[in-house]
C-alpha cells in the first residue's frame, strides 16, 4: 500500500505567484509542506486503522516507510509493506493455552464484533499463537492468519480519511511557509 503526494506544474505556478519576488523559493516551500504532510500521514495511519481494527500501533508503525520530498523532487510518499499478521496479534479470548478447555475460541479482527472459529486453539509454540488442525489427525496443524497492515490501510474509508488529513496539512503548511518567507523579506 502506498500513499503518494505529487505536485504538478499548476500548483508550482500558483505558489510562485503567491511568493512574488521570492518565487525561486517555491520548490523549497512545497518540499517543506510535503514533508510535513508525510509526517502527518505516518502519525494518522495507526490512529485510523485502530478505529476499525484490533491491531497494535507498534505493529502498524513497523510497516511504514517514508520517502521525503526535496526542492528538486516535489514528490513524497509513505509505503506500507508487510506479511499477514497472526490472529494472536488481534483480540483473542481466551488468551492462554489450556488443552482441557472445551469452550470455543473467539477472535475479533475488526471492532464490529467477535467470531467463533470452530476447531481453533491456542498453543505455546515460540510464543502464544492461534492454530487449527488440517484434518482429523492430531498433526499437522497450521497457524491462522489475519489481514496484513497494507490490507487494513487499503480500506477505502481509512484511505479517504488519511488523504483528506494529508491534503489539509499540505494546504496549511504551504500557507505557513509562504507567510514565513514573506515576513522575513519584510523584516530585512
Amino acid at each position: 500500500m502506498s500513499m503518494r503526494i505529487t505536485i504538478d506544474d499548476a500548483e508550482l505556478q500558483r505558489i510562485r505567484q503567491r511568493l512574488g519576488e521570492l518565487q525561486h523559493k517555491a520548490p523549497n516551500v512545497i518540499a517543506n509542506a510535503l514533508n510535513r504532510s508525510v509526517s502527518n500521514i505516518k502519525a494518522n495511519v495507526p490512529k485510523e486503522v485502530r478505529k476499525d481494527y484490533h491491531a497494535k500501533s507498534a505493529d502498524i508503525k513497523a510497516t511504514l516507510k517514508d520517502f521525503k520530498a526535496s526542492a528538486s523532487k516535489l514528490q513524497a510518499e509513505v509505503k506500507s509493506s508487510g506479511k499477514l499478521i497472526g490472529l494472536d496479534k488481534f483480540k483473542v479470548s481466551p488468551k492462554t493455552a489450556n488443552p482441557k478447555r472445551k469452550s470455543q475460541l473467539k477472535i475479533a479482527v475488526k471492532k464490529n464484533g467477535t467470531k467463533q472459529i470452530l476447531g481453533a486453539f491456542i498453543a505455546n509454540i515460540n510464543g502464544t499463537k492461534v492454530f487449527q488442525r488440517d484434518g482429523k489427525a492430531r498433526l499437522p496443524i497450521s497457524r491462522l492468519m489475519g489481514p496484513s497492515v497494507p490490507q487494513m490501510i487499503g480500506n477505502e474509508k481509512i484511505v479517504n480519511k488519511i488523504n483528506q488529513d494529508a491534503y489539509s496539512t499540505y494546504e496549511t503548511r504551504t500557507t505557513h511557509e509562504i507567510n514565513r518567507l514573506l515576513s522575513r523579506m519584510g523584516a530585512n
